[in-house]
């Protein structure tokens, strides 16, 4: 990417727009010196202290997790709460902000922190103060003469077209290109990933081997060989394998990309890619949900027309309270409603903005419209996994005990293998065991905890499915899980997704 960029804006201008020069008021932050200036003075620091300063500063106005400091200042070492706490009180002092109380660096009781700025001005001209962000590209490429390759470049594309904000090359324009050589393909197109797919066979049946790669360093994101297959027959089902499994690693591999990037990070686009990936990799939790919509508020701030942006925030606040992630308010549901509305406003025809604003409409009471909006999403991709799963949810909500489970099983097959499969499967569990077919309730409820074992949603849900079975011990074990996840899970929290009676009969195992 940096190579491409170089080459589109020139070295100079590249240059000048990659130097990570930061102000605070009386302060300068010159990262490419590792340096700490007031008044053009060196401030001693800590090294550790002074990249916690560096991406607090970076990412100012929000919420910053405990998790997200870890992750990019210790790169993912174990650290204590008391060494975090000495290294925030330390670039505190540093900064000169030796009162907690008024200090720009704020403690989020149990979330994180974050530094409040009035403005995260850049040092350097105004001019090159504009954010940047180039919109990452994905191909798929594939062997000129394969009898299945033009099917794999049109399916597998398709698919990743459901990632936000990702351009995917045409398959026309790749099939128009197919005599370069793939690197050639890859200069010529600009791109910044692209899945290389390559056939193993014995004769008789197929086996193909996938790799995820950056091409702007050739190195491997992902790997894959999948079962074998007959050509002519299994193909359909091999590439679905290959694009759920696919679609998670582009979205971390996208969403790692822009972390580093501190010039996007002013872009809402590319702050609502941060919170796709927040939701995707880091689990239904509430730590992840208040990340993601502290992120998709900063990037409404920004630019109000951010259609995805407005869908997923409308889906998170609709969504929360029915899962245990918030506790309900009349105020959030109106609130969520209203990003809806924005949202199908701003851009009616996208599949994705529609899945997600149909889902926060039925989430937040208004199942009718909602249902409608889903059906839409699905008459533009009948393979949109979101809607899908939404518009079964809502059937379930009606009654249609057997439709909402038809649906959400489709859903189930088309979905990529993230932690939203936690999810699905939880409410495809409920009504399974609605319907009496415990067995099967038991069997999805298991394969909800395994999606994600950083959510109470599933653990609870087991509880709940056990309870029905009469195994009271399971269901208390499951019940404890749940609690390990989510502490201080309320009734009200739990309610929304099993029921008050359930709920009373849960809470009363611990």
């Amino acid at each position: 990417l940096g190579e491409i960029l170089e080459k589109r804006l020139g070295r100079g201008k590249f240059q000048e727009i990659c130097e990570k020069v930061m102000s605070l008021p009386e302060f300068e932050i010159d990262e490419s010196r590792y340096e700490l200036r007031r008044d053009g003075d060196v401030v001693a620091v800590e090294p550790k202290v002074f990249d916690l300063i560096c991406f607090l500063t970076a990412n100012p106005n929000r919420l910053v997790t405990k998790d997200e400091l870890i992750d990019n200042v210790w790169a993912g070492r174990i650290v204590s709460d008391a060494a975090l706490a000495s290294a925030v009180k330390a670039a505190r002092r540093a900064i000169g902000d030796d009162d907690v109380k008024t200090s720009r660096i704020k403690t989020v009781r149990g979330r994180g922190f974050r530094m409040d700025l009035e403005a995260a001005a850049s040092a350097t001209p105004a001019a090159n103060n504009a954010p940047f962000f180039v919109q990452p590209s994905f191909a798929v490429l594939v062997p000129k003469d394969a009898n299945w390759s033009n099917k794999a470049r049109h399916r597998v594309g398709h698919a990743m077209t459901r990632v936000p904000f990702v351009t995917v090359a045409a398959p026309r324009v790749l099939d128009a290109l197919a005599s370069l050589e793939p690197e050639v393909l890859v200069e010529n197109l600009g791109l910044g990933f692209a899945l290389d797919l390559r056939a193993i066979s014995d004769g008789e049946t197929l086996q193909l081997d996938c790799t995820l790669f950056d091409t702007s360093t050739g190195m491997t994101i992902w790997s894959h060989v999948t079962p074998e297959f007959n050509a002519s027959t299994g193909i359909d089902k091999v590439l679905t394998e290959i694009s759920v499994r696919l679609e998670p690693q582009l979205v971390r591999a996208v969403y790692g990309a822009l972390s580093g990037q501190s010039p996007s990070t002013q872009d809402p686009r590319a702050l609502a890619l941060h919170a796709l990936g927040t939701m995707s990799l880091k689990g239904w939790n509430r730590p992840a949900f208040d990340e993601a919509e502290a992120i998709l508020n900063n990037a409404l701030r920004i630019n109000p027309d951010v259609a995805f942006a407005r869908g997923a925030l409308a889906l998170i606040m609709a969504l929360g309270p029915e899962v245990g992630m918030c506790q309900p308010s009349s105020a959030r549901r109106e609130e969520a409603i209203a990003h809806a509305d924005r949202a199908i406003e701003l851009d009616g025809y996208s599949p994705l903005v529609l899945g997600y604003a149909g889902c926060a409409l039925c989430d937040a009471g208004q199942g009718l419209r909602g249902k409608t909006v889903l059906e839409r999403a699905l008459s533009l991709d009948d393979g949109n996994p979101q809607a899908m799963a939404a518009l079964g949810t809502q059937l379930i909500r009606e009654g249609d005990i057997s439709g909402g489970i038809s649906l959400i099983r489709r859903a189930i097959a088309n979905a990529p293998q993230d932690n939203t499969r936690a999810v699905w499967r939880s409410i495809l569990a409920m009504a399974l065991s609605h319907a009496g077919d415990l067995d099967t309730a038991l069997a999805e409820a298991k394969l909800a905890v395994e999606a994600d074992d950083r959510t109470h949603l599933s653990r609870t849900v087991l509880a709940v499915v056990h309870l029905a079975r009469g195994e009271v011990d399971a269901a208390q074990s499951a019940w404890l899980d749940a609690k390990r996840v989510t502490p201080d899970l309320t009734a009200d929290e739990m309610s929304g997704l099993i029921g008050a009676r359930m709920t009373a009969e849960i809470r009363a195992l611990a």
